[in-house]
This record gives C-alpha cells, structure tokens and sequence, in this order.
C-alpha cells in the first residue's frame, strides 16, 4: 500500500505540535490556502452569524420605525427629505445607533479569549466601533444624498416605509456585524486612510468659504473653522486607530523567532507617532496650546526622519526598494524644509500639507514592509514524498 508523506522542517514541526491534538492536525483548503489546524477548533461561519445577529435589530428598528410613522398621523411618508419624519433620516438614525451597539457586542465576544488587557480590549473596541459606525454613517449620508436627488417627492404608507427602514437598516447592520467579525490588520490600514483623509477633505470642503488655506493647514482645527471639531477628532481617531494597528502588528510578530529588542523599539516609535497625532488634534493651534501644537507637529515629523535615519540599523531585513523610498522620503522632507524656512518657496500651509502627506504615507507603508517580513519568516520549504 502506497503511504504519502509531507516532510516538514524541525521548526516547523515543533510550531505545529502545539496546535496538534493527540498528534492529530486537520487540513483543510480556503482561499486558495492550504490550513493545518487543530481538529477541534470550531470554525462558525461569518455570514451566517451576522445573519442571526441581525435579524432581531432589524425587526427591532422596523416595529420602532412603524410606530414612529403611525404616531405622526401623517397618511404618508416621505422617502426623503426634513419636512418631516421620513425614511432616510428614521433609517439613518436606527443603523447608526444599532449598528454602534451591535459592533461593540459581536467585537467583545470575538476577543473575550485574547490574551490582551481589558483595557487594549476597551480601547480597540470603542474606537473599531465609532470608526466603523461613522463611515457607515458618511457612506449613508451620501447614499440618501443621491436617493434624494433621483426619488424626489416619492412617498409611502406608514407601513411600506416601516418594512423599507427594516431592509436598509438590516443591509446595514449585517455589514457593521461582518466587520466586527473581520478586523484583520489590512483591514485597519484601509479604515485609517479612510478616517484620515475623509475626515481631513470634509474639514477642507466645509471652509472653502473661508479661505483656510491663507492661514495655515492647523486653521482647520481652530475655533475660527467651520465644524473645527471634525479636524481633530479625525486626527484623534487616527491616533488611536494606529495604536490599535500597532497593537495587532507587534501581537502577530511576538510570536515571531525575528522579534528582539529592535522592534520593541520600532513600536515605541509608533506610540510615540499615535500620541503625537493625537495632541495635534487635541491642541488646536490657538492661544495657550498653540506651542503644544507646533511642537506635537514638528515632533511627528522628527520621529518619522529618525526612524528613516536608523532604518537599516532597526530592520535589517528590510526590502532595498522600500529603503531606496525611505530615503526619498527623507530627501523629500528635506527639501520641503529648506523650500519653505530657507528660501520662502513654499507656503507653511504647503509645507504642512506636503510633511504631513509624507509622513504619514511613509508610516503606513513602513506596516505593510513590517508585514511582509512577518510573513517571510513564518515560511517554510516542505516536500511531498510518497513510498
């Protein structure tokens, strides 16, 4: 009888003995991956548990909707529009509060067995949740925006428009639960960019009228902005955004044999990074905390050079393409500097912007290198043998 063999390094066989169960491994093919898992580890099915998470909300939201409609005596109801209650605003209102709610439960139960303090939990946990609930809150403004501009004047009876807050709550908060049940360190990278720089355009279009940038790109968090409150908690979310990113990354790489005192460092940096960003927002630059502000600004951007600087000496490993642009970035920086306090080229609203741009990007690109090495050395040459 033919017997197949897979030979396996020693090191990889000592990883996989700690998920085996009486010497017993399942394997099995998603994704075009192949896993080796303990056999006993359950595997719930995410769509069919955001499924049954959402069906009681969305009955929910439907009853509270239609009782709200009948209780106006209103004979129909507007599909959009604020002459009165209608389902847009009603279906904007149920999805945001249901879905926050629903984010914070499905997330808390997916990281109740994480060997994390009840504190990272809390922070990840409100900040994944106002984050996600506030892009799904943007992206249905938006969504309503052009239901208005192309269903003007539409109405319903009370009960139709009750049954449509149901459906558009329920498509809602079906993908809030899916999220909760996905966050994965791509993931984030891709909510940070959409936090930063959604809230950072919405900031610059409503002070368009004001002509901010004549001022400095820091006006847009002051009290003489429009809506000033969005700039910084769009720089405050941020922050904690990447303290969660930070705190998935570095969790993936413990576990790494490349992990040393080195990347203890490189993480420091990064919660250095966060809390910097974090007193951006927090100080705007008026007043008293204007000299917080400037330097929280100018502190960013010191650490980001830093890290460039030791790149080498911190990450050995590290790819010579993402090296060669780390140094453009450096060089770039450079330049912007000289541009703007030596020769007076550019604008300090400019020079904010294009320093800010810079760093930021670089930060996120440095992740993603940090990836990849993890990657790499969680990999493996193994050998089919039969006899």
């Amino acid at each position: 009888m033919t017997k197949n063999y897979l030979e396996i390094p020693e090191e990889l066989y000592n990883k996989l003995s700690d998920y085996a169960e009486n010497d017993q491994l399942s394997i099995r093919l998603e994704n075009q991956q192949i896993l080796l898992e303990n056999p006993k580890i359950n595997h719930p099915n995410k769509q069919n548990l955001a499924l049954h998470y959402f069906i009681a909300p969305s009955l929910a939201s439907g009853i509270i909707a239609l009782f709200i409609f009948l209780s106006t005596n209103h004979p129909q109801i507007a599909f959009t529009g604020s002459r009165h209650l209608s389902v847009a605003s009603l279906s904007i209102i149920l999805s945001t509060l249901f879905g926050f709610l629903g984010f914070i439960w499905t997330y808390l139960l997916k990281s109740c067995d994480l060997s994390k303090s009840k504190f990272k939990i809390f922070r990840e946990t409100l900040t994944l949740s106002i984050a996600y609930t506030s892009t799904s809150f943007a992206v249905q403004i938006i969504f309503w925006y052009i239901i208005g501009k192309t269903f003007s004047g539409v109405t319903f009876d009370p009960f139709t428009a009750g049954f449509l807050v149901l459906v558009f709550v329920g498509i809602i908060f079906y993908f809030l639960i899916s999220a909760a049940l996905s966050v994965t360190l791509p993931n984030l990278i891709l909510l940070l960019f959409t936090t930063f720089i959604g809230g950072i355009l919405v900031s610059m279009a409503t002070n368009n009228q004001k002509d901010w940038w004549q001022h400095n790109f820091s006006f847009l968090g002051t009290g003489e902005a429009t809506l000033h409150w969005q700039f910084n908690i769009t720089l405050i979310f941020s922050a904690l955004i990447l303290l969660t990113i930070t705190d998935f990354l570095f969790a993936e790489f413990s576990k790494s044999s490349l992990y040393n005192y080195k990347f203890k460092i490189i993480r420091v940096f990064y919660i250095l990074i966060a809390f910097l960003i974090a007193f951006v927002g927090i100080f705007p630059a008026q007043s008293w905390t204007m000299p917080i502000h400037n330097n929280s600004a100018f502190g960013l951007v010191a650490v980001v050079l830093i890290m460039i600087i030791f790149l080498k000496w911190l990450v050995p490993t590290i790819s010579k393409e993402f090296l060669a642009l780390s140094w453009t970035a450096l060089i770039a920086l450079i330049l912007s500097a000289v541009a703007f306090m030596g020769i007076h080229y550019l604008s300090l609203t400019v020079f904010e912007i294009i320093a800010f741009a810079i760093a930021f990007t670089w930060l996120v690109m440095f992740i993603n290198s940090l990836r990849e090495i993890i990657q790499e050395g969680n990999e493996w040459q193994v050998k089919l043998l039969q006899k």
